[in-house]
């Protein structure tokens, strides 16, 4: 199981979607969900994470310098917004895919295998095959 972590703004509640698709890989663990000042006030898990997805706050929204260094320091990340990637050309993020809401889980499954593909994936072959076996939607 690869763990991550999914990441949403302040008074925002984490994609259903992305959590439904989470899920239905079977081979993500979800190891945190929440608004990013509830887990800098909790502290990152111990645990670690392989893989973080952050779903973005509106373009004209400041997104706090904390939470921006966090995502560039994250080598496996998968960002998600109802507005074009083109919004927040500004950042200096190095996302492995962007998601613009709402997406297929054949998006979703792409941005996966873009990880998969990366080399930053951890190795657990099974985990990566139950993956690539799901239906596209």
């Amino acid at each position: 199981m690869y763990r991550c972590l999914l990441l949403c703004d302040a008074g925002v509640t984490p994609s259903d979607l992305l959590l439904k698709f989470i899920r239905r890989t079977g081979c993500l663990d979800l190891v945190w969900a929440g608004a990013y000042p509830d887990l800098a006030a909790a502290g990152l898990p111990a645990a670690g994470w392989d893989l973080v997805f952050a779903s973005l706050p509106a373009p004209e929204q400041p997104v706090p310098e904390a939470w921006q260094e966090l995502l560039r320091r994250q080598p496996a990340l998968v960002l998600t917004s109802p507005y074009p990637a083109r919004l927040y050309a500004g950042h200096d993020w190095q996302p492995l895919a962007f998601l613009a809401e709402p997406f297929s889980f054949d998006q979703f499954q792409r941005a996966l295998q873009r990880y998969f593909d990366s080399g930053l994936a951890p190795e657990h072959p099974a985990g990566a095959a139950v993956a690539r076996q799901q239906p596209g939607t």
